[in-house]
């Protein structure tokens, strides 16, 4: 599927303000990456019931739930979507994956109910665009699967792309052009898992066993609080009040400790804090030279350098050149 049109909505109760909150911020996370991709991401909890629908156009949609429900139809089959129950009471729900070929065109839509839970992310390939890329190397799994109409495939995501699902949920300040790239980059990757499964699943040899994992790489499956824990930890990093604290004081805010504290917001954001304040910090001192004509001394001091020559030297090894040389575009 390349796009969904506009939804409509038909609400139980005369649509609040907070229901229309709700729409427009759906609205506003539906990013076309480019002409027949298209990638959307929520993590909110429905505020009231209604039903939204729109026409879908030929290709394929992929569905990551990492936590709590939908309901769905594409066309006359409905699909009641919800993250598995975890082997133990004390381990998180395990996300779910969804592959759905519409092989013509045909009608989407979503009923809400006030309450219900989801952190998700959809991934829509129009057919030109799987024209264009796979052309005839596309394997006979795959294309048997786009010829069948409303063909679905259910699988378990890896650990790997429910990170990167969990990037694009709450992806980091970035610029516009950063930020598509990064999203772009972690779709295409969920869509090679999403179509690499279906290959495997399709009837025929045996493949060789793959090598079990080292226990090094061992999944790390997070509680709903530790994931809640990281994501309010990810967004306090964001802000001028994390500039000048130790790890330790991170962990200590978040009630954790920094060994802990560092594993889980790898499993969960696929790098370590530090790294990402990193980034977030020279990011928003790029920001500063570029809009705001701050000297290099000035943005130095934003991205949390003392040393001038010190942020220059990260600057040109991040951006691949002087931050002078981004001022001088002001």
């Amino acid at each position: 599927m390349s796009a969904v049109s506009p939804l409509t909505v038909q609400p139980a109760a005369p649509p609040s303000e907070g229901m229309r909150a709700s729409l427009l911020r759906h609205l506003q996370r539906v990013r076309v990456l480019r002409p027949g991709l298209h990638l959307h991401a929520d993590d909110t909890a429905d505020v009231q019931d209604f039903t939204a629908s729109g026409d879908m156009e030929t290709g394929l949609r992929i569905v990551v739930l990492l936590e709590g429900s939908v309901d769905v139809s594409y066309g006359p089959r409905r699909v009641a979507l919800s993250s598995s129950t975890a082997q133990r009471a004390r381990e998180p729900a395990l996300p779910r994956a969804l592959l759905v070929s519409v092989a013509e065109p045909e009608r989407f839509e979503r009923r809400a109910r006030r309450g219900t839970y989801a952190r998700r992310v959809s991934v829509g390939l129009g057919g030109e665009w799987l024209e264009q890329v796979a052309g005839p190397a596309a394997s006979d799994a795959i294309e048997a699967f786009r010829r069948q109409h409303l063909a679905m495939h259910h699988w378990q995501p890896s650990p790997r792309i429910a990170a990167l699902a969990e990037q694009i949920t709450h992806a980091p300040d970035l610029s516009p052009l950063l930020l598509h790239l990064y999203l772009e980059s972690r779709a295409l990757e969920l869509v090679g898992e999403a179509l690499g499964s279906l290959a495997q699943h399709a009837p025929g040899p045996a493949p060789a066993p793959a090598p079990a994992p080292a226990p090094a790489a061992a999944a790390l499956r997070l509680l709903p609080h530790e994931h809640q824990r990281m994501r309010a930890l990810h967004a306090f990093l964001q802000t001028d009040g994390a500039m000048d604290m130790s790890l330790d004081a991170l962990a200590r805010q978040a009630g954790t400790n920094a060994n802990t504290l560092q594993r889980h917001f790898r499993a969960v954001y696929g790098t370590t804090v530090f790294d990402f304040v990193r980034e977030t910090r020279l990011q928003r001192a790029r920001h500063a030279l570029e809009r705001d004509g701050l000297t290099v001394g000035q943005a130095a001091l934003v991205a949390g350098y003392n040393s001038a020559a010190n942020f220059a030297t990260a600057y040109r090894k991040r951006f691949g050149m002087p931050p002078k040389l981004a001022r001088a575009r002001v």
